[in-house]
């Protein structure tokens, strides 16, 4: 038997405010959208051939969206317990990193004035006969100091920055950004509270309980997740540009008992 399955988008959340007691809940979905959003502008780009104006506008596009993957995860994941403790040294981190720099130059420039700093561009047939296309950031008075190497190859250094850092965030604090962790044994025991309570936390009255009560507890936590759970809705970009995902309790196990 499994529980009922509510729609899985009522279920995207981070669990800041059952700390603070604020009524509004900011779902962790937003986060994943703002990185999402940078990923696509980042492909965008590489796909601009010699369309240079289409270059400029994705280019300018792609580091605003990456400035928003930070606003995003500090708007979304302040209220989580440590959180601010942790993020804080990374920011420093980050905001004395040259590329960190620049880019945020950039997109203050962009946004503020309006110019660009994609000014430069080249094309070629290389030894396998197929044309490329490549554009350089050029100097502006604004921003006199701009990276050497060509743009699509700079924001992918870039984006993988920040995705790292996405990724670090959903590691450290798995029990809260992503439901399927959220949604464990241990997770309620340490909040002191019971598989009664998520199920009447996921909105189902506790008479549906007996829906699940043959089964044993460790087996009716995993229905929960199978059921009602989503995950993180990064792990294709964290493979594709960090090599590793965010693997939920199960798989966990699963792993495990390979192993063995």
């Amino acid at each position: 038997m499994t529980l009922p399955q509510l729609c899985r988008s009522q279920k995207r959340h981070v669990c800041a405010a059952r700390e603070d007691n604020r009524s509004m809940v900011r779902s962790i979905s937003i986060v994943e959208y703002k990185v999402e959003q940078a990923r696509f502008f980042l492909e965008q780009i590489a796909e601009c051939d010699l369309n240079f104006f289409a270059a400029q506008c994705f280019v300018d596009a792609f580091v605003s969206a990456c400035r928003s993957i930070t606003l995003s995860m500090q708007a979304v994941i302040n209220g989580v317990a440590g959180f601010k403790a942790w993020y804080a040294p990374r920011m420093q981190l980050l905001g004395k990193n040259p590329l960190a720099q620049f880019f945020s130059r950039y997109r203050n420039v962009s946004i503020h004035i309006g110019d660009t700093v994609v000014h430069g561009g080249t094309s070629f047939i290389d030894r396998e006969g197929n044309r490329v296309t490549q554009y350089f950031f050029m100097p502006i008075p604004d921003i006199p100091n701009v990276p050497s190497e060509d743009v699509l190859s700079i924001c992918k250094t870039h984006f993988t920055n920040l995705v790292s850092l996405v990724y670090d965030a959903f590691e450290k604090f798995r029990y809260k950004l992503d439901d399927r962790w959220y949604y464990t044994e241990d997770h309620f025991r340490q909040m002191g509270k019971s598989f009664d309570d998520a199920v009447e936390e996921l909105g189902f009255p506790r008479e549906w309980l007996a829906a699940s009560s043959e089964l044993p507890e460790p087996e009716r936590w995993r229905v929960l997740r199978r059921t009602q759970t989503v995950g993180c809705q990064l792990n294709a970009i964290f493979e594709s540009y960090l090599g590793k995902a965010i693997r939920g309790p199960d798989e966990a196990a699963e792993q495990t008992d390979a192993s063995d």
